[in-house]
């Protein structure tokens, strides 16, 4: 398992303002050239607002856990828990077998229960007392800048598509059928900035303090 824990600002802005945008990274020598994946992330809520979820300006506190795959690589499943407190976010990472979760969409639960790996062990109480079930699937065009001296990353949504509409057989089908959420001439964009904390943040914000590392690239 792997964590990081960062700030964010986010905006939608329009296709011109990405492009022009894009054009100045590519420059700069500072940032690593960026190609355009699909992710994929399964929620297991229904209440998600589409584009503030990359894009998200509501800064109570709340968790949120979705299993995420990228480029339909279906053998580097990885789940992604998601903590915001007061405006920080705390993510926390481990790659999925697909046995095991064809063990999730079954509703076997119970290896999980005493799993060495904290992650699993809340995801387990969500499932099996909150009764957490896949609510909403959502793929991304996402296109991630990291800058290489600075823990920065500037990430790009260049389309964001979903569905509550689909099958343990369909759940992980380039094939799904969705509908698109931004609008045609709109880019959803975030900056997020990793966070260097004193230990007394993290007993305030609840947050367990734990050596920071890079984020995936395309988280």
């Amino acid at each position: 398992m792997f964590d990081k824990m960062y700030y964010e600002e986010n905006n939608i802005i329009p296709k011109k303002e990405y492009n022009n945008i894009i054009n100045t990274l590519h420059k700069e020598k500072k940032f690593r050239p960026a190609r355009i994946s699909v992710v994929r992330k399964i929620f297991f809520n229904r209440e998600i607002n589409y584009l503030s979820d990359a894009v998200s300006v509501n800064h109570g506190n709340s968790d949120s856990y979705c299993i995420m795959m990228t480029d339909w690589q279906t053998d580097r499943l990885i789940l992604e828990k998601k903590c915001r407190r007061e405006g920080l976010i705390s993510k926390s990472y481990l790659k999925l077998s697909e046995r095991q979760f064809e063990q999730i969409l079954d509703g076997d639960y119970e290896w999980m229960a005493a799993s060495r790996e904290s992650i699993l062990r809340d995801f387990y109480l969500q499932l099996t007392i909150n009764q957490m079930r896949p609510g909403v699937v959502v793929d991304y065009e996402r296109q991630a800048f990291r800058m290489n001296s600075k823990k920065e990353y500037m990430i790009f949504d260049l389309a964001i598509r979903s569905t509550y509409l689909f099958t343990k057989d369909t759940i992980l089908s380039p094939l799904l059928k969705q509908t698109e959420r931004l609008g045609k001439n709109q880019v959803a964009m975030t900056y997020k900035q990793m966070a260097e904390l004193p230990g007394f943040i993290y007993r305030m914000t609840g947050i367990e303090q734990k050596n920071q590392q890079l984020l995936p690239e395309f988280a």
